[in-house]
């Protein structure tokens, strides 16, 4: 059973997420019978519109570009990179966001695909966004 304080949390989450958040459309994708061939709707997994999310522009995360570049090493201060994300509330899509999946934000109508799926607080996870 949740603690009070997670309850809370909980229901702060949503609000702000109605408040502070953006509309956005998932668009699932899947491997074709060729792996090597680029993504597809995924039609076991409905398009989802009207999604509420938080969306941020986060800084630069040190030692997050490629490793295998000569001359780059992650354990120095040498690569960053920065991505655009969101936060979301699981139980607003039917199903698991998955790495692949586009993402449309709506206001601007910038399509995204899903770079990582980042664990956060429970019910949340964090979604950092590749540009298309």
């Amino acid at each position: 059973m949740a603690s009070p304080f997670a309850r809370a949390f909980a229901a702060a989450a949503v609000t702000h997420d109605n408040l502070a958040g953006e509309t956005f459309t998932f668009q699932p994708q899947k491997h074709q019978t060729d792996r090597n061939a680029p993504k597809v709707d995924d039609p076991a997994r409905p398009v989802k519109s009207g999604v509420k999310c938080p969306f941020g522009d986060s800084a630069s995360r040190a030692g997050a570009g490629p490793f295998h570049q000569v001359g780059v090493q992650p354990e120095r201060p040498g690569a960053s990179t920065s991505r655009p994300y969101i936060s979301l509330d699981l139980t607003r899509l039917p199903y698991l966001p998955r790495l692949g999946d586009l993402v449309l934000r709506e206001e601007t109508q910038t399509l995204y695909r899903i770079f990582e799926v980042l664990p956060s607080t429970p019910g949340f996870v964090r979604l950092t966004l590749n540009g298309t």
